[in-house]
């Protein structure tokens, strides 16, 4: 099951990751009301299951409340189209307006599940704000991997590694060891198979800012989160999925005519 941008931020703050402040906003006047209270520049976001959405307008920055509620009025209700949506896209029904960051780097940082070693596996890459996959493809030495172990998790050493790696130092390298120890905890106390913070970034005032999240869980394990299964979107998925979900079926639409059970 995955969840919008700014449920993961709302988890993540909740354990002590640090994330820009602002809220979610279903309406023009609300999105004017989030950045009239933060004040300054800020970010208004789409809220949809998919990467891509700056590249596809789904994300605009505004340099005042008025501006917010413009910038809101263009994304929502909009269908956005990027390579992770169905051909007619998603319809924007909610936005995220957050305060700007002055990004000096953008790294990148995720904790997933690896099945051939059947155990988690955190990676890091100075190569943030790209897709990870491209990443892998075209540079796999640029990707950092640190192996938990299944009964003592990720070891403190561990972190220190993957921040060193992200290039981190003095109070910075601080920020980034905690970051990863506080993700991991995420991961596994919420049953996550997939926490990932792309990018996670360096501001111009030293603070380290997971600027963006996707948080993904294992739905073998909502049964123990009812706090996580609320925060589904069925509008987000395909409705055969969600008819299938409610007799416990995995279903996966193919093309063709041919089926197999």
């Amino acid at each position: 099951m995955k969840i919008h941008e700014h449920q993961a931020k709302a988890l993540l703050r909740e354990f002590a990751v640090p994330v820009p402040r602002g809220d979610v906003a279903t309406t023009p006047a609300e999105a004017r009301a989030v950045a009239a209270r933060l004040g300054g520049r800020v970010v208004v976001k789409a809220q949809v299951h998919a990467g891509g959405r700056g590249k596809a307008g789904g994300i605009k920055l505004a340099d005042n409340a008025a501006a917010a509620e413009a910038a809101a009025r263009q994304i929502l209700g909009m269908r956005l189209r990027t390579p992770q949506t169905p051909p007619e896209g998603i319809e924007v029904r909610s936005v995220l307006v957050e305060e700007a960051s002055a990004v000096e780097r953008e790294l990148y940082l995720s904790i997933t599940l690896d099945r051939a070693r059947s155990t988690q596996v955190a990676m890091a890459s100075q190569a943030g704000g790209m897709e990870i996959e491209e990443v892998a493809a075209r540079s796999p030495e640029k990707i950092l991997r640190e192996w938990a172990h299944p009964a003592l998790g990720l070891a403190d050493h561990q972190a220190r590694r993957l921040a060193f790696g992200l290039g981190l130092a003095g109070a910075q390298f601080k920020q980034g060891v905690a970051l990863i120890r506080s993700l991991f905890t995420l991961y596994l106390a919420k049953d996550c198979s997939l926490a990932e913070i792309n990018p996670l970034v360096l501001t111009r005032d030293g603070r380290v800012l997971a600027l963006d999240a996707k948080l993904s869980f294992d739905d073998n394990a909502l049964y123990r989160h009812a706090e996580i299964a609320a925060l589904r979107d069925p509008h987000e998925e395909d409705p055969l999925d969600v008819e299938a979900s409610k007799y416990s079926l995995n279903y996966i639409k193919l093309d063709g005519n041919v089926g197999c059970m």
